[in-house]
């Protein structure tokens, strides 16, 4: 399963700050109490990573989007889109991973929010 990243200034995984919802504050022990945690951003088709860029360039002029910083990287040529195989993937969020504890998979209205070690552990299946 081919999976798609974005790596900043080359040396990073693309990772943002972002909040748990309730569901997710639940399901990874913050006892319901919504929480700021960093993520990775991943998407599981280019289908999703195409959705996902057009969301992102209807909303470029806001200031006030979450995504502001991104499309000023995007337009910088800061950030580029990377496509992994299982084990490339694997083999990245080991060496990115330490700096964020989870991923945001299909950023967007449908995104999930999984650790980084479940993840993984999905991949190997």
């Amino acid at each position: 399963m081919p999976c798609y990243v974005l790596q900043r200034d080359r040396n990073e995984l693309y990772a943002m700050g972002m909040l748990l919802s309730e569901e997710e504050a639940w399901q990874y022990g913050t006892e319901g109490k919504r929480a700021m945690v960093k993520a990775i951003y991943v998407w599981t088709s280019i289908e999703a990573l195409e959705s996902f860029q057009q969301f992102i360039s209807a909303t470029q002029h806001d200031a006030d989007s979450p995504y502001c910083g991104l499309v000023q990287d995007l337009r910088a040529d800061r950030v580029e889109v990377l496509e992994f195989d299982g084990a490339q993937m694997q083999d990245q969020l080991r060496r990115f991973g330490l700096r964020a504890d989870f991923l945001t998979i299909d950023p967007g209205p449908e995104q999930r929010v999984q650790k980084i070690d479940e993840f993984l552990a999905g991949l190997t299946t």
